[in-house]
């Protein structure tokens, strides 16, 4: 027998010693917590304290969002939430006189980490705007200015494409 793991004649990799008695431990394992699963042992089951402490993480999660991957910094790699990000945004569009952010959504490029997001590559502000201003194009052009100078400032996020679309005026 090859206890290396080395092919056998038939060409397929034999299992060392090793190798077999740790399988068969972790089968054992699941057998012995399946039967006690099985016959209602407290043991094995989650506590209400785990199941609320889990909840309230995943609340919390959602909340926020997922991770944002954010452009490298002289101290490191670094993420923020979506909220974070919503709000730097929602920010910079009510700071424009006469603007009130409505919506925000992103579009991020790929990121390969599970759970997280690419670079914010597109930004879509929906807004409000002042019924009273004399040019609307002009105040939704500050609206992305304002935008886009925050999150260069901020995030250092150049090269950000930030769409306007003005969904409502307000008095």
């Amino acid at each position: 027998m090859n206890t290396m793991g080395e092919p056998s004649v038939s060409g397929v990799p034999e299992e060392s010693d090793a190798t077999r008695n740790y399988l068969e431990y972790i089968s054992a394992l699941q057998r012995d917590w399946d039967e006690a699963e099985t016959r209602g042992d407290d043991s094995v089951q989650t506590s209400s304290r785990v199941r609320a402490a889990l909840s309230q993480v995943v609340r919390a999660d959602v909340r926020h969002g997922a991770r944002v991957t954010m452009p490298a910094t002289d101290a490191g790699p670094y993420s923020l939430s979506e909220l974070a990000l919503r709000t730097l945004i929602r920010d910079a569009v009510d700071a424009v006189p006469g603007a009130m952010s409505l919506r925000t959504d992103m579009d991020y490029a790929d990121s390969p980490e599970w759970g997280a997001r690419g670079l914010p590559e597109r930004v879509r502000c929906r807004v409000s705007l002042s019924a009273a201003s004399r040019d609307l194009r002009a105040l939704a052009d500050d609206v992305r200015a304002s935008v886009v100078s925050e999150c260069v400032r901020e995030l250092d996020l150049g090269g950000l494409a930030v769409d306007v679309h003005i969904e409502d005026l307000h008095d």
